[in-house]
């Protein structure tokens, strides 16, 4: 367990020794330096210049009342808080210093965008600038992680279309407007895997397969044709969904029970 922590502080620059530190605070509550190496296994040559690190740092306080002085970790909140302004403050400074190095990007190029995290982070980056209309397909296993932005979307775009695929049928999300597809068995036999699919503002899109978390590849533009061409898909999908919709036992009288027949587009020669 604390060695998971050391780890994940270490991302944002704390030191082992630093980490031992605050959690030994936490722990036992306010301490002498004395105290404080003892339980936290830091040595006594070393634990004071840790505590004036972590009071530099906004994570712990320190009481002159008694003597010894004693020493006090923040509420965790506060030292999340710290941490991630902190971060804020760096990211604008590097924005700021990045600026100047920036050149215009060819967005009618396509490009590529490989890995599942870099994939949905950019999707949340897309539906965050996103000012007129969205149009998305996303399957159920992977709408958690642009959830919160789709419920944005919903609130504060008056246009989003969105097409949710379920390997098991299972439609249940927190959105109000959204189409049900039911066809997935035969699109995952046809696609050999999920996808995802966005276009944002009718001029910027993402479209990819995800074979699973390991193996996904994107391709990200905003290339006149390709926008087009992946708005229409979600369109035309929203547009067969509604119909299937409203004819209801019609549609099943027609195309059978799983409405297979609706998918045979060929027509047999006489």
């Amino acid at each position: 367990m604390m060695e998971k922590v050391i780890q994940l502080l270490k991302s944002f620059h704390f030191t082992e020794s630093e980490t031992k530190v605050y959690i030994s605070l936490l722990k036992n509550g306010p301490g002498t330096g004395y105290e404080i190496s003892k339980q936290s296994s830091v040595p006594r040559s070393k634990v004071y210049n840790t505590l004036e690190i972590l009071i530099d740092k906004g994570c712990v306080v320190v009481s002159k009342q008694q003597n010894p002085v004693n020493y006090s970790a923040v509420p965790i909140d506060e030292f999340i808080g710290n941490i991630r302004s902190s971060m804020d403050d760096n990211l604008a400074e590097v924005k700021q210093e990045l600026t100047s190095y920036n050149q215009t990007m060819d967005l009618e190029t396509l490009w590529y965008i490989q890995g599942y995290k870099n994939i949905f982070n950019k999707c949340r980056h897309l539906l965050k600038e996103a000012v007129s209309d969205v149009y998305v397909q996303v399957w159920k296993e992977d709408i958690d992680y642009i959830l919160d932005e789709l419920q944005e979307v919903e609130t504060r775009l008056n246009q989003s279309v969105i097409i949710l695929y379920s390997t098991t049928h299972d439609y249940d999300v927190p959105l109000s407007n959204y189409y049900k597809h039911g066809f997935e068995k035969e699109k995952l036999k046809e696609s050999g895997g999920r996808w995802i699919n966005i276009v944002v503002d009718s001029k910027e899109m993402l479209f990819g397969h995800i074979q699973n978390e390991k193996n996904a590849e994107v391709i990200w533009t905003q290339s006149v044709p390709m926008v087009f061409l992946a708005k229409e898909n979600i369109r035309h999908d929203a547009y067969c969904l509604k119909l299937i919709d409203a004819l209801g036992d019609d549609a099943k009288r027609k195309f059978g029970d799983e409405l297979m027949e609706i998918r045979s587009i060929f027509k047999n020669k006489q």
